[in-house]
């Protein structure tokens, strides 16, 4: 869901420079506002080379379950509305609710979009030339039901739905004659299983500890689903806090496909999270690997600075894919910790990419 992360980040950010009741890390409150339910609305504004300037109003209710104790994590619910200078529209609903003394996790999203895009073709080499420009209709949501099995790991079912539909397509383009998957429209529906790994010590700024989520799902027909496919997604992360605030931060982030997936679900490579430096899409197929570090350090006062490195590919086979073929990422940021309690920085990041790609990052929390 990297379209609304970019805004829900400046919305989290705000609330909780308000004081809106939250709670960082296992069995540890950190608000003073105890078991009070709070409401909050506000603007934001962000930067990414898939929108260009955005700006929106979001809120975010935030409470506690009957029975839950001030030291539980608060419950959430956070909608956001979005439109940014390419006149793109989003809109999106984010519930997080904590049940019987955190035992049960229930999360999920849903979203409706209105997204001018770009679309490059499918596969690992496709040439500049082949842009083309398209406007989807999308509603997109799942769900994750998921029961706590031990500290810090959470197992469970997630649901996934998605309606596509193209409103407009290029004249001269490929999408126009309903070659590739996908550009005909219609519905995904999949069920599968999730796994969470959470240790870090922080969500928003983690020095150490350890973020892994892996999630297998299965898009049948028998579940009313238009597309045939099974996916399994593995999310890595690592943290190292070294001499005084400086972090190496670590990710691996890797997805496969097996079927037939229209090719708005399949894997994009780049992002303001992964790959910075390419555009969300830019390259797309069924299986993507990428690798990143980042090393994080302060410079003065609450300026702090960020050097980081990507590599990754993607292909429509694990045999296709080959070390001297990746692709490459590299660039720095600068940070502003702007809430020194809850460890809350804005950052502005410069990726450089392969073939002169580069993008400018102006967003809140950290990449991962």
């Amino acid at each position: 869901m990297q379209y609304v992360r970019a805004a829900t980040a400046f919305l989290i950010a705000s609330v909780i420079l308000t004081n809106t009741s939250r709670a960082d890390g296992e069995g540890e409150a950190d608000s003073p506002s105890g078991s009070r339910n709070s409401l909050v609305a506000l603007p934001y504004a962000y930067y990414t080379p898939e929108t260009k300037f955005a700006f929106g109003v979001g809120s975010i209710y935030s409470f506690r379950t009957s029975g839950a104790s001030t030291a539980d994590r608060p419950s959430n619910v956070r909608a956001a509305i979005t439109y940014t200078q390419l006149e793109q529209i989003i809109l999106a609903l984010m519930p997080e609710i904590y049940l019987e003394n955190e035992d049960y996790l229930i999360s999920g999203y849903c979203g409706f979009y209105r997204y001018p895009d770009k679309f490059w073709g499918i596969g690992n080499d496709t040439p500049e030339s082949a842009e083309e420009g398209y406007e989807p209709k999308l509603f997109r949501s799942y769900m994750n039901v998921q029961k706590r099995i031990m500290p810090g790991v959470y197992v469970g079912l997630r649901y996934q739905f998605e309606h596509i539909e193209l409103v407009e397509t290029d004249t001269d383009g490929i999408l126009r004659h309903g070659t590739i998957r996908g550009s005909e429209g219609g519905c995904a529906s999949g069920l599968g299983i999730i796994l969470t790994h959470d240790t870090r010590d922080h969500i928003y700024q983690p020095a150490t500890g350890m973020y892994n989520q892996v999630f297998a799902m299965f898009f049948e027909e028998a579940l009313a689903s238009d597309y045939t496919f099974r996916l399994l997604s593995i999310d890595l992360r690592k943290y190292f806090s070294l001499f005084g605030s400086h972090v190496l931060a670590l990710q691996s982030y890797n997805s496969f496909i097996t079927g037939d997936p229209p090719f708005q679900m399949m894997n994009v490579f780049g992002s303001s999270y992964w790959m910075r430096g390419y555009y969300l899409g830019r390259y797309r197929d069924r299986h993507m690997i990428t690798f990143q570090a980042e090393y994080r350090f302060p410079i003065i006062w609450r300026l702090g600075l960020v050097g980081f490195a990507g590599f990754g590919d993607v292909g429509d086979d694990i045999e296709a894919f080959k070390l001297e073929r990746f692709k490459q990422s590299i660039g720095f940021g600068v940070r502003f910790l702007f809430d020194k309690q809850e460890r809350i920085n804005a950052r502005l990041d410069f990726g450089f990419g392969k073939g002169g790609n580069s993008g400018i990052y102006a967003l809140v929390v950290e990449a991962f």
